[in-house]
């Protein structure tokens, strides 16, 4: 009788500690699992939420300046006019922030001012040959002033950048298809 007791008592204690070190191994997982999404949440975040820079989602949301944000917001609410003061501001003090030459071209163009869209969309693709946002939106830019190949050489530059679901590309692809059912 004592001897079952005591093979009952061990068999629980390894019962036991095989449950404890398979909750362990759960929660190692877990955790390991949380540090892999958070990341990759982080990555994400720091990358900007959309596609990586412009304007109207294509640039980047993370660590921009006061005058970055103020004129980001401007520009989501179509007040390009008011925006470009904060640009301007923001490219004096970081000449090298494509994101804003970008913005700066985007919102001249919205304007109508298409001499200082071009320049600052060169700018911005001089700092930053594949700017997903500066491609599409000077090859738009191009459209307007009747460009077609123009568009169309930027449409192969940007696939050549944007390796898997570019909205740049599909935007600036459907651009042309309306230029050229108009024309």
């Amino acid at each position: 009788m004592a001897r079952q007791a005591i093979a009952r008592a061990r068999a629980l204690i390894v019962d036991v500690a095989a449950a404890r070190l398979r909750a362990m191994i759960i929660l190692g997982i877990a955790a390991i699992l949380a540090l892999v999404i958070s990341g990759f949440a982080s990555v994400a975040f720091a990358a900007g939420s959309d596609s990586g820079s412009d304007s109207g989602g294509k640039y980047k949301s993370y660590g921009v300046s006061a005058e970055m944000r103020k004129a980001i917001a401007l520009v989501k609410q179509e007040a390009f006019a008011d925006a470009l003061p904060f640009l301007q501001k923001e490219v004096a003090g970081d000449p090298s922030n494509a994101d804003a030459w970008n913005l700066i071209g985007f919102s001249s163009r919205k304007l109508g001012d298409y001499v200082t869209s071009e320049a600052a969309y060169d700018k911005a693709l001089a700092i930053d040959p594949k700017h997903k946002g500066a491609l599409e939106y000077k090859g738009e830019l191009y459209l307007t002033l009747g460009n077609l190949a123009g568009a169309e050489e930027l449409l192969a530059r940007l696939r050549r950048s944007c390796s898997f679901n570019c909205s740049e590309v599909k935007e600036l692809k459907d651009a042309i298809a309306a230029y050229k059912k108009a024309q």
